[in-house]
């Protein structure tokens, strides 16, 4: 066992429970107490560390197999390991299959043997899967025979079995001979294929022969005109069917027997079917024509028509032929004529008769009606209708007529229809011509008498006129005189409104009228206008120079229009002031005056105005930098929020963005602790108010008495190791925590017998998160102490801190010290 030195003479003896046997793997502590004899003891703690890093040893691996199927591997077999600790080893059994081509599978099969302590072996199989036999295929069907392709079935459902069990193809193909089509072979052939390609095959001979002939259906036999159609599209086609062939063909042959005239006779049409094979079937239809159709007139029939006595149409003018069905025809014309009232008045039958070869006809007949339509003709010019004045009426003239069948007469008549007055009437001058047969031609001409001529005015006419509207003048008297008698003369106004009360058009028209109502009238264009613009009747200055701080209101001004009473005084004020530009600026007032009539004028006043600075000093409440973000704005009151913010005095690491100011970015520190009296900040904010610049001074206190340090016991943090090794970690031993309590730390650091080994009476507190950059002690000797180069063995030391005038009990404990 461990033994070690005692301070007083004697032997100090190490003693333990444990029994020092570890079966398994595992990390074990071994407590050491060490006795002097004298009632002194120490315990010491050994670490025992068991690991297992042998492996098991595996067995031979089975030798390598081979299989037809899947199905046929067997399950992994077990197999045993021997470990060389005591524990059970842990058999895994573990297929990994290839299985990318499914016909040559290959499994490695692999057992894993853990013995439980992270130690393992392996062994491994290799089986291969390849199936190589073919399916088992049936016996092949009898050889069958058939009339027609279209009867041969479609292969049947034929089986196999394959030694795999797996799915197995069955694929059908016909070979067929059809070198002949009437005689065909077909080979049918069924292939049996697995999952592996493996097959088996077996065959069936079909013979299929066409030896039926096809079915006729007849058409009925008829009667016909002989100029009927008398193919098989009139009266019915044969059909046919086949057992073989779909579309058998079908022909026919006529052979015609001639009756007792040419439109008589008898056809025998004999129809033949003949299949693919030239297996055929024939039969007859009779078909019996007769002529019972008379022929027709080949051109258009000439209609009734009714003319003149010198216009009749010759008779051979018209020729008419005609046509038979079953041969030829001939046409004849006669005419009869029937007396009218008179030797020109009469009537013309015509008749056409057309006739074919067996006797038959067909007539027509034409009506011709002779009359004597015609009225006499006048031969001179016809005179026209004239309006002329009551002394200018022309005399009637004389004219002559002339009449197709003999001799006219031409007689004239006035007519007189009064008007409105004497000198306003119309005579109706009327010429009429009489033939023989009391056909007449009348010319009625119109003579119209008017008073057609106005008065006319006798002074100069006044002409259209602009002026104002208090300035209009009176109507003009005007005369006037008429060719046929007196005229009076009227004068009148009318007035239109125009876009204003003030704008508006007289239209003034004078009128002459003689005693016949004829009228010559004049009108005159008055247009009144408003074109002047108020004027002001109160004085201003047009141009001031201000200060921001007083600038005066806009004055009142008065205005007085020439026509209207009614005046709309609009006022407006701008201001080139820029916010962003703190210069002086301009106030520009503008009265724009307008009268009802639009007639405006703008007046306006320039003030130039010079831009002055407003301070404001505002002092606010203290702030503990722990309370939260502040915002600037909060103090400002109704100024506007778009000035900029600076920060004059106080520490900047209390960050200002814009408006909102944050302490609590400030960190305690020995210049910054609760009930120092804080920090005096200085805010400015400069800003537009009301047309001046506006500088706002605001002073606040930030101080950290809201805070409470962590200065009790439960706050110390003291380091448990020291390895000052130049890694940058735990290279100093460090007390952390309470740096900005205000205390002194004496500091003994004892071995593990006892001695003093670092002592210090005002020892620098350090931080634990950047250890080996404050505190003092590095595992450097003191005094007596025995090291290597000035430094104390590693191992585990004890320390005793004493904390002044902190009220604190001394703090104790142990602290590793490593040198490497």
């Amino acid at each position: 066992a461990p033994t070690t030195n005692d301070n007083c003479t004697g032997t100090l003896t190490g003693t333990t429970s444990d029994p020092l046997t570890y079966n398994t793997q595992g990390t074990f502590t071994i407590t050491w107490t060490f006795d002097d004899g004298n009632g002194n003891s120490i315990d010491v703690d050994q670490t025992v560390i068991v690991d297992d890093t042998t492996d098991p040893l595996a067995p031979i691996a089975p030798t390598n197999e081979s299989y037809q199927c899947l199905s046929d591997v067997p399950s992994p077999g077990d197999l045993t390991a021997v470990d060389n600790c005591v524990g059970n080893v842990t058999v895994t059994g573990v297929d990994s299959t290839d299985d990318s081509d499914p016909c040559n599978i290959v499994i490695t099969r692999t057992w894993i043997f853990d013995d439980g302590n992270e130690n393992s072996s392996s062994v491994s199989q290799l089986i291969t899967v390849q199936d190589t036999t073919a399916p088992v295929a049936p016996i092949a069907p009898a050889t069958e025979n058939y009339q027609c392709l279209s009867d041969v079935p479609s292969s049947g459902d034929l089986t196999a079995v394959d030694n795999c069990l797996g799915n197995i193809t069955v694929t059908g193909v016909d070979s067929t001979d059809d070198s002949n089509p009437c005689n065909i072979v077909i080979i049918r052939t069924w292939t049996f294929t697995d999952n592996c390609n493996n097959t088996s095959i077996v065959s069936q001979t079909i013979n299929v022969s066409d030896t039926t002939p096809p079915v006729l259906t007849l058409p009925a036999n008829v009667t016909a005109e002989c100029s009927d159609d008398l193919s098989p599209i009139a009266f019915g086609t044969a059909t046919a069917t086949d057992n073989c062939d779909a579309n058998p063909s079908i022909s026919f042959v006529d052979v015609r027997t001639d009756g007792a005239c040419e439109g008589t006779y008898t056809i025998t049409r004999t129809w033949t079917a003949t299949d693919e094979c030239d297996n055929t079937v024939s039969a007859d239809q009779i078909i019996s024509t007769s002529d019972t159709t008379p022929p027709i007139f080949v051109e258009d029939f000439p209609e009734d028509i009714t003319a003149e006595c010198d216009n009749i149409p010759a008779i051979d003018s018209v020729v008419l032929t005609a046509t038979d069905n079953c041969g030829t025809a001939t046409v004849t014309v006669e005419e009869t004529v029937t007396q009218g009232n008179c030797p020109s008045n009469y009537t013309i039958a015509r008749v056409w008769t057309a006739i074919d070869q067996c006797g038959l006809t067909t007539t027509h007949v034409q009506t011709i009606t002779v009359q004597d339509t015609t009225a006499p003709q006048f031969v001179e010019s016809l005179p026209s209708n004239i309006v002329t004045e009551c002394d200018n009426i022309p005399d009637a003239e004389t004219l002559t007529a002339t009449d197709n069948c003999g001799d006219a007469t031409v007689s004239v008549e006035d007519v007189r229809t009064n008007g409105d007055c004497p000198s306003n009437y119309t005579i109706a001058r009327t010429w009429t011509a009489t033939d023989e047969c009391g056909l007449t031609t009348a010319h009625t001409q119109v003579i119209t008498i008017r008073d057609t001529t106005a008065p006319q005015f006798v002074e100069s006419l006044p002409s259209d006129i602009t002026v104002e509207c208090d300035n209009v003048p009176d109507a003009e008297t005007l005369t006037a005189t008429d060719n046929c008698g007196d005229a009076t003369v009227s004068v009148s106004d009318v007035i239109t409104n125009g876009d204003c009360p003030s704008n508006y058009t007289i239209t003034r028209a004078w009128i002459a009228t003689d005693e016949c109502g004829l009228t010559t009238s004049h009108i005159q264009t008055i247009t009144v206008q408003d074109t002047k613009a108020p004027e002001p009747t109160t004085a201003f200055e047009e141009e001031i120079s201000v200060s921001c701080t007083d600038i005066p209101d806009a004055p009142t001004l008065e205005f007085i229009d020439n026509c209207t009473s009614n005046i709309t005084i609009v006022f407006n004020e701008t201001n080139t002031f820029d916010e962003n530009n703190l210069v002086d600026y301009e106030i520009i007032r503008t009265w724009t005056v307008t009268d009802e009539c639009n007639n405006s004028e703008t007046y306006t006043q320039t003030l130039n105005v010079s831009l002055d600075e407003v301070i404001i000093e505002l002092t606010v409440g203290d702030r503990c930098y722990d309370d939260g973000i502040i915002d600037l704005n909060d103090f400002i009151g109704d100024l506007n929020t778009n000035g900029t913010w600076e920060l004059l005095v106080g520490d900047p690491a209390a960050t200002l963005n814009a408006n909102i100011f944050d302490p609590s970015t400030l960190e305690l520190s020995e210049d910054f602790l609760p009930q120092d009296g804080g920090i005096d900040y200085l805010f400015r904010y400069t800003t537009t108010d009301e047309g001046c610049i506006s500088i706002t001074e605001i002073t606040m206190n930030v101080n950290a008495d809201c805070v409470v340090l962590p200065c009790g016991e439960n706050d110390v943090v003291i380091s448990k190791a020291v390895t000052p090794n130049g890694d940058g970690f735990n290279e100093t031993f460090d007390i952390a925590g309470i740096d900005l309590c205000g205390f002194t730390a004496e500091v003994k650091i004892f071995n593990r017998w006892g001695a003093l080994v670092y002592e210090s009476n005002n020892y620098t507190l350090g931080s634990i998160e950047t250890s080996g950059a404050n505190g003092d002690w590095r595992g450097n000797a003191h005094k007596s102490a025995v090291g290597n180069s000035g430094t104390v063995p590693a191992g585990t030391y004890y320390y005793i801190i004493t904390l002044k005038d902190s009220g604190l009990a001394p703090l104790t404990g142990p602290v590793y010290l490593g040198t490497k």
